[in-house]
């Protein structure tokens, strides 16, 4: 084909049928291969997504069954029979038959304590005073964990190995009664400082 001034042109169509021809190659070829390969990936992200859920919770819950295995240090305070403090302990799974109580003779009751027992389970880190003196260290992360607790400036360790008494290891032995005596305390300045 020639054109008026000479030069030769190709033969271009209208734009009209090359758009519907695009058009219609885009539906027919690519459209159905897009919505195949959309639904494959939306398929694949959702069972990744369960999968990495399925996975997420059985790890945790394996996490806290292994990190609660050992169960809680249970601290209470309370007045025994002849009016003395005493601070009982207890631990399910060291001693299932029997508690460790200390008794405290000779030492005054705080003015904020009342007749009823008081009674602290350690199962998560949790600061707070006890009537009979601060609680100076807690560690639960994998439980029994351990605790420090001071008692009329008395220094109570509690360690599933052991219990430390102002620094002197004493065994655990069920069915224990210690008698605290007002001496052998540990000095303020060698007390751990709390920190804020």
């Amino acid at each position: 084909m020639v054109s008026r001034d000479g030069y030769s042109v190709i033969w271009k169509p209208s734009t009209g049928y090359l758009r519907k021809r695009c058009v219609r190659f885009w539906r027919e070829y690519y459209t159905d291969r897009l919505n195949d390969d959309g639904i494959r990936a939306t398929k694949r992200f959702g069972a990744l997504f369960l999968a990495v859920l399925f996975f997420y919770i059985t790890a945790y819950g394996g996490c806290m069954a292994f990190r609660q295995r050992g169960g809680p240090w249970v601290v209470t305070e309370s007045k025994s029979a002849d009016g003395n403090p005493i601070v009982t302990i207890e631990q399910h799974r060291l001693f299932p038959d029997g508690v460790v109580t200390l008794s405290f003779p000779g030492e005054k009751f705080p003015e904020r304590f009342t007749n009823a027992p008081l009674r602290r389970i350690f199962r998560a880190p949790n600061t707070n005073s006890l009537p009979f003196g601060p609680v100076e260290f807690v560690d639960v992360t994998f439980l029994p964990g351990t605790v420090a607790v001071d008692a009329f400036g008395h220094l109570i360790e509690m360690v599933p190995r052991t219990l430390y008494l102002d620094g002197q290891e004493i065994p655990w032995t069920p069915g224990t009664n210690i008698i605290v005596p007002l001496t052998g305390k540990i000095p303020k300045d060698r007390l751990p400082k709390p920190k804020r």
